[in-house]
């Protein structure tokens, strides 16, 4: 299998290419210039070439896997980035993904009858044995499985310089990673989440062939969610000289800012760089033109001038690059790039936050690395797409929860004007599971915590640090030590942004902090001190520390209204982050919701989502968004439906949880039946019309909130609610009763993409009857053929316990929708997508791959890595 092949030129090869510019020039010479140009880049610019294509892969653990003479012909070919734990298992019966169950169907509020305990990914029979050699942690990482993986991958070198200098560098391995080349162990990585690199120079094989193997070990119980297996994040290949930046080497400041000038500051860290060496750097606007430069010394900051800069912000994400070249001998040998986004950012407990300086509040909501149905795998469009839905709700500052974020998501946030915060830990040395990151916190937590900082410096989206989420030994004199060395060590890597974590519960005793002012124990180091679910605590705790700048970093979807209240009249407030912005596999069911007399805090199989995000698990809004798009001004009315409760019984959710509700005034049963619907407005009034009938003329209590039930008796036809500006209406929500399922529909997110491996496209499918209207509890087996150049690599729904594999043809709808993503295969043309159902009428749509949509390929990286993509 391959897409976008790593191909690695040879002096042969540029040789050819200048030899044939020459030959073109003679007859066009217009055209012979960008040619040779090409050509004579390639020979600098060898970093960040793709190492993604054309692996291989064996799940299990063996003898002698990592040796150059191991024969691997019989392992799965296949392309990176990979995670085996959302593949189908040995032994899962196929022909299960097109069965009908109770929990494809059921409310959430409804236990379910048994399950099978082994269908796709997923294998209930491990609760059982908790002893077994895999990740064997059940409902936290959603009932799936870790053990050991091996990647191999043969390639071969062009010719090098007696001084080049050969490295890999890895976004993200989950997890314990060992890199073998050519038989010799020649590094190992623990952490999950944290990038590195690895030399190669010692070890290669400069005369042909080079073997590379990667053992990666997902054993026992080491996550709290769904972590994933393997290789998930890209790979790539840097052939430099000994002579050269450093990795990750620039880091890029911008120490004046105003409307009318701005100064750059870029601090160039090199190797083995002689005196007579010097750096020239440059800044280039989005169209590419230089528009400032400078030439010094090495390891020498340089210092450049813009007049009139275009400032970034969330709402105006304007982007510069920074290009630094190192010279030697007269030749330039290497090159480094990064991103640029001059903006000012101040915040105290008395003016707030100001981002160049104007007020803002951080609306604000945490997220998992994984991207639902494809599991961990950090393909670019995924991760860019889950920025462009959050963006589209109203969010403008995520929190990457508890671990470094993927390059792929921080440049889509740079780009599409997404704040971040960019998280360490989950833990210091005080273990939550026995095999997690806490076995090896002392060794690595300064490698990790300077890859995550070095990498992510030059990101504009990225605007605090944080150095731990929920830390046991938070207030403990232990670890109040290791947040001090932690602050530290994240202000002495980078100065100009400040340090939190995520305290939840006490924070430790009253101490006086560093700067002579009384504060707890917890907090003292922090520049802004991070409130998990607290809300009672924050008026008390600024009457009492009001030099303090607070910031919610997690709180309950129930509290939504109440926490954007208090925090737009408090300026030491700065924003909230809900738990959590999308949904996400593992922590199964803390969204969930049950009814008066059931167990309080019980959550089965086949629960394997964590069903408590405002965006589900295919991308659509769940209640608790539309409740958010009204507080948040995007809306100023929407509705939901609670669905029909037993007669003498209550709904009741988890704290994560919200009532199970739809956009739906469909409810074949409940004729007659008094339904609750929610009304989400800051309106002063609304009415409630049912079939032409005035039902409710209600005013809204600001007092309690815009969230608002109102009973209805049901029937079927069209539900109409208004809201109302004293007589005025201000906006309009209509729900109507669908009739029977009668037709598949098609939504594609794009018909158009590049022909490349690291894009997507997201086809979302609905159950609609005649009249177009989707059936919202429609639950029908599917059947989905592709042809052209993709592949299917997830189908699916939203259902947070609807287990099932991911990776067949087959699948079902839930809330009468599902998801399909192809991704391409490498070559261009046109591919087609057919979904079937019985009784149905089909579907169908195409999709064009154009290599003129050029999303990656060609593209500079802003990783501080040089090139990005094929070269």
């Amino acid at each position: 299998m391959s897409r976008s092949k790593d191909l690695i030129f040879s002096r042969r090869a540029l040789l050819q290419m200048s030899a044939a510019a020459g030959a073109l020039g003679r007859a066009f010479p217009s055209l012979a210039r960008p040619v040779l140009a090409r050509a004579e880049r390639l020979e600098v610019d060898r970093r960040g070439q793709a190492f993604d294509a054309d692996w291989r892969f064996h799940r299990g653990d063996g003898e002698a896997l990592g040796a150059e003479s191991f024969d691997d012909d019989a392992w799965r070919p296949l392309d990176l980035p990979h995670d085996w734990s959302i593949e189908d298992l040995p032994g899962s019966d196929l022909a299960l993904n097109g069965v009908l169950r109770e929990a494809d169907t059921a409310p959430l509020w409804q236990k379910v009858a048994q399950s099978p305990r082994l269908i796709g990914p997923f294998d209930a029979r491990l609760n059982d044995n908790q002893a077994l050699a895999h990740s064997a942690n059940g409902a936290p990482t959603a009932y799936t499985v870790g053990g050991v993986g091996w990647y191999r991958k043969h390639f071969t070198l062009p010719p090098l310089a007696p001084d080049a200098h050969v490295e890999l560098e890895f976004d993200g391995v989950y997890m314990n990673a060992q890199i073998w080349l050519n038989g010799r162990l020649v590094a190992e990585h623990p952490n999950g989440y944290s990038p590195f690199d690895v030399d190669l120079t010692p070890h290669l094989d400069l005369s042909g062939r080079n073997v590379l193997a990667v053992r990666v070990a997902n054993i026992g119980r080491n996550s709290r969610w769904y972590s994933g297996s393997g290789i998930y994040r890209h790979v790539r290949l840097n052939i430099v000289r000994a002579t050269r930046f450093e990795q990750w080497g620039l880091t890029v400041t911008t120490p004046v800012v105003t409307a009318d000038a701005a100064t750059v500051h870029v601090v160039a860290r090199t190797i083995n760089a002689a005196s007579e060496s010097f750096v020239i750097t440059r800044i280039r606007d989005s169209g590419g033109k230089i528009i400032a430069e400078g030439t010094g010394a090495v390891d020498v900051p340089a210092q450049l001038h813009l007049a009139r800069p275009r400032l970034w912000s969330p709402d105006n994400p304007a982007l510069y690059e920074v290009e630094c070249l190192l010279v030697a001998g007269g030749r330039t040998i290497d090159r480094m790039i990064a991103p640029l986004g001059i903006r000012k950012i101040e915040i105290d407990a008395v003016n707030g936050l100001r981002i160049n300086g104007k007020p803002f509040k951080l609306r604000g909501g945490c997220i998992h690395h994984d991207n639902g149905l494809l599991g961990a795998a950090a393909i670019d469009r995924a991760e860019e797409r889950k920025v462009e839905l959050l963006k589209a709700r109203g969010f403008n500052a995520l929190r990457a929860s508890h671990n470094p974020s993927s390059p792929a998501f921080l440049e889509a946030c740079d780009r599409l004007g997404m704040l971040v915060v960019e998280e360490g830990f989950d833990m210091w040395r005080v273990s939550k599971n026995p095999d997690d990151y806490g076995l090896y916190f002392d060794g690595w937590w300064k490698r990790d915590l300077a890859a995550m900082v070095r990498r992510g410096v030059n990101h504009p989206s990225i605007f605090m640090w944080s150095i731990g989420n929920e830390i046991p030994e938070r207030g403990e004199p232990d670890g109040v030590a290791t947040a001090r060395m932690l602050a530290d060590e994240t202000r002495r890597l980078d100065p100009t942004r400040p340090v939190t974590q995520a305290v939840p519960g006490s924070a430790g005793p009253d101490v006086t902090g560093p700067g002579g002012k009384p504060d707890q124990a917890a907090f003292q180091f922090l520049d802004v001190a991070g409130y998990n679910y607290r809300l009672s605590s924050y008026e008390r705790d600024h009457a009492k520390f009001p030099d303090r700048v607070m910031v919610g970093t997690e709180s309950f979807p129930i509290d939504v209204d109440k926490i954007w209240r208090l925090t737009e009249k408090s300026p030491y407030l700065i924003g909230d982050f809900v738990w959590t912005a999308m949904d996400y596999l593992g922590e199964a069911g803390i969204g969930r919701t049950g009814l008066t007399g059931d167990k309080p805090g019980e959550a089965e199989y086949p629960w394997f989502g964590a069903g408590c995000g405002d965006i589900d698990l295919i991308g659509a809004q769940r209640p608790q968004s539309l409740a958010r798009d009204v507080v948040w001004g995007l809306s100023p009315l929407e509705i939901a439906v609670q669905r029909p409760i037993p007669d003498g019984r209550r709904e009741v959710p988890f704290l994560w949880g919200w009532r199970d509700e739809l956009q739906s005034w469909t409810w074949p049963g409940a004729e007659g039946k008094s339904l609750s619907v929610s009304v989400f407005s800051r309106a002063e009034r609304f009415k409630v019309e049912l079939n032409g009938r005035l039902v409710s003329d209600q005013t809204i209590d600001v007092s309690k909130g815009a969230i608002t039930h109102v009973d209805v008796p049901y029937e079927p036809g069209t539900l109409l609610v208004t809201a109302l500006v004293g007589s005025r209406p201000v906006a309009r929500r209509k729900l109507e009763t669908a009739g029977a399922p009668d037709t598949l529909r098609l939504k594609p997110d794009r018909k158009r993409i590049a022909p490349d491996g690291n894009d997507l496209v997201y086809v979302t499918i609905e159950i609609v009857d005649r009249s177009g209207l989707l059936v919202p509890d429609a639950a029908h087996i599917f059947r989905a053929d592709v042809s052209g150049p993709v592949e299917l690599v997830a189908l699916g729904n939203a259902n947070p316990r609807g287990i099932g594999s991911f990776r067949q043809s087959v699948a079902k709808t839930w809330h009468g929708r599902a998801l399909a993503v192809l991704r391409p295969t490498g070559e261009p043309g046109l591919a087609r997508i057919s979904i079937e159902s019985d009784g149905l009428q089909s579907a169908q749509m195409s999709v064009m791959l154009d290599p003129a949509v050029q999303r990656i390929k060609f593209t500079e990286s802003f990783t501080g890595s040089g090139w990005r993509g094929q070269i």
